[in-house]
């Protein structure tokens, strides 16, 4: 089979020979050298789609970010039991950044929480897309609302 797999690689142009002379160039596609997200590498992965700015909706959505900010510093910190692997989880269905990153960036939407209604942030995998409500100012709130998100969502393979 590995022959199979070396031969069937040289056969579109010496790949195989390619790789076996730079393979320390290949070694993150062949192995998994993926390290735990970190803030900054989990921050860079999205992209935020934000109303008009100067709009109410805008201010709200700045409010929740901040919020949003301060989830990544607990996860960051370690004081919850949060990661941002399952965050990554839950919005791409991938428990880590594939080596040639993701097709398009994931985004960060919002919705707005009708009146005298609580609902959780939620996702789509299909659009790599996290939805989060506008308005949230405590981080604790929001906390609370991905945690229970997260936990409660069946993910893959989770049944």
């Amino acid at each position: 089979m590995i022959h199979q797999f070396t031969d069937g690689m040289n056969a579109y142009g010496k790949l195989w020979d390619l790789v076996m002379d730079n393979w320390i160039a290949f070694l993150p596609l062949f192995t998994n050298m993926q390290e735990p997200l970190s803030k900054a590498a989990f921050k860079a992965i999205f992209r935020y789609n934000y109303s008009t700015r100067g709009s109410n909706h805008r201010e709200a959505e700045e409010d929740t970010i901040f919020s949003w900010e301060m989830v990544l510093n607990m996860i960051e910190d370690k004081v919850t039991e949060l990661r941002f692997e399952d965050l990554l989880i839950f919005v791409t269905g991938a428990d880590e950044v594939p080596a040639l990153g993701f097709p398009r960036k994931p985004c960060i939407d919002f919705y707005e929480q009708e009146a005298g209604q609580h609902r959780l942030p939620y996702a789509s995998t299909c659009a790599m897309c996290l939805y989060l409500p506008r308005g949230i100012t405590e981080e604790d709130k929001l906390h609370e609302m991905l945690f229970q998100a997260t936990r409660d969502s069946l993910g893959f393979g989770k049944v």
